[in-house]
């Protein structure tokens, strides 16, 4: 159905259909559709409206106010997605298909732990939803025990920090972050994703593409309220300031509690920091789902990036190669329209030196009539005519002009310069849109 109207037709549909219904045929709640409407400055039907209506009683409308801010005008239902880049699409395209391939080969391997778990599930007594939670984890998978190593050694800061390239969480999140790493590179590793850490962070790879993750945890800023202690250690510091000051002397000021405190809160959160259009790039804890709880959306949305990784990398490679073979095409095509030029040039010097003999002959058989009367000017001249005439025929004989044509390179067999493809389509102008 449409999704984009103006705010009287949208008003219009509102007061004609109840909202639960228009609702519906958007794929939207009404409780959508309604803040929508809000957000539009588009009255709605009360309560006991369609009652009204269906008892065959008279029920007022709200009238459509005027508003004076014109991006209102028009209204787009739902989410409103803009159009995809077509020069990303395929790539779009490509990782959503690796990733549903992936899932596929992991059921179809785990078909009967997964029928067996389903079976034992069913039999159970239904339980409260929980957060997911996994065991401390003393022995973390190879691919993170650098990252595990580099954790478990940090200094925290002041405010109980522990800061690692790509990794910022509190200590006292370090043990949940070990284990949620461990079991992480188990969900990369059935999808052949090898994990790394160095000085650029938290690395993930399905070689030779990449891409680096950055994990967090939420913290909040408040004003310190200095302690018992601080207030003392305060108070001792201006009286000798004052006994400084009385001697003559001055004494620096200094303080003894820091201007805020950083409250962490637990919650975590993972981002992918490569770009990827159409894929989900971060995770945070929540109230009814943690970073545990999303393992498996969090790997396949890794994948996903690494995907669409490869399908840009793919394509630009395809694209330098389609450059390069263009390039190769037209500088063949420029050498056979400078051959072209040579094999013209060539055939009318030929023509020009047989018209030039014929001439020539005709000449010398004529003046054969004068021999006895020419001067020796005349004589000479003739003498001349037969010498270059001479020089024509030799150029003119076979295996001269084959000698000739060889040397030019002009008829080769084979081609060198032959395209199979024919001659190419001249480059197109940068600024055409065709």
């Amino acid at each position: 159905m449409q999704r984009t109207f103006t705010r009287q037709e949208l008003y219009d549909l509102v007061w004609s259909t109840p909202i639960v219904t228009l609702a519906g045929s958007f794929d939207i709640s009404d409780r959508g559709l309604a803040k929508t409407c809000a957000r539009y400055q588009i009255p709605v039907p009360g309560r006991g409206y369609w009652a009204k209506i269906e008892a065959g009683q008279s029920a007022p409308k709200t009238p459509l106010w005027k508003i004076d801010n014109p991006t209102l005008e028009t209204v787009h239902i739902g989410a409103y997605k803009p159009p995809v880049n077509p020069y990303v699409a395929f790539a779009i395209e490509a990782a959503a298909g690796t990733v549903r391939k992936s899932r596929e080969e992991r059921q179809a391997k785990n078909a009967p732990e997964q029928t067996r778990a389903v079976s034992e599930k069913e039999a159970a007594p239904r339980a409260p939803k929980e957060l997911n939670v996994f065991e401390p984890v003393r022995r973390p998978h190879n691919s993170v025990s650098g990252l595990v190593a580099a954790l478990r050694s940090a200094k925290p800061d002041q405010y109980g920090e522990v800061s690692v390239p790509g990794v910022r969480v509190h200590k006292s999140s370090v043990s949940r972050l070990i284990s949620f790493l461990h079991h992480l590179a188990l969900a990369l590793d059935q999808r052949e994703i090898t994990v790394s850490h160095s000085e650029k962070g938290v690395n993930t790879a399905i070689s030779p593409d990449d891409v680096r993750l950055e994990i967090g945890e939420a913290r909040s800023r408040e004003k310190h309220i200095p302690t018992p202690a601080e207030h003392k250690k305060h108070e001792e510091h201006e009286k000798h300031r004052e006994i400084a000051r009385r001697l003559g002397q001055w004494l620096s000021y200094e303080s003894f509690w820091p201007e805020y405190d950083y409250i962490y809160s637990g919650k975590l959160s993972l981002e992918i920091q490569n770009w990827a259009d159409g894929a989900r790039k971060r995770w945070n804890d929540g109230k009814h789902q943690n970073l545990e709880s999303m393992l498996e959306p969090i790997a396949d949305g890794i994948l996903f990036h690494l995907a669409f990784e490869k399908a840009r990398r793919e394509e630009r490679e395809a694209e330098e190669r389609r450059r390069k073979h263009m390039a190769q095409r037209r500088e063949l095509h420029k050498k056979r329209q400078e051959r072209e030029a040579n094999r013209l040039s060539f055939l009318r010097q030929l023509a020009e030196h047989q018209k030039e003999a014929v001439d020539l002959r005709n000449t010398i058989a004529k003046a054969a009539e004068f021999v006895s009367q020419a001067s020796s000017e005349y004589l000479r001249m003739i003498a001349w005519a037969e010498q270059r005439l001479a020089h024509l025929e030799a150029q003119n004989q076979l295996e001269v002009l084959t000698s000739n044509l060889r040397e030019q390179d002009l008829f080769p067999e084979p081609d060198d310069l032959y395209d199979p493809e024919g001659d190419p389509a001249p480059p197109r102008n940068a600024w055409s849109y065709d």
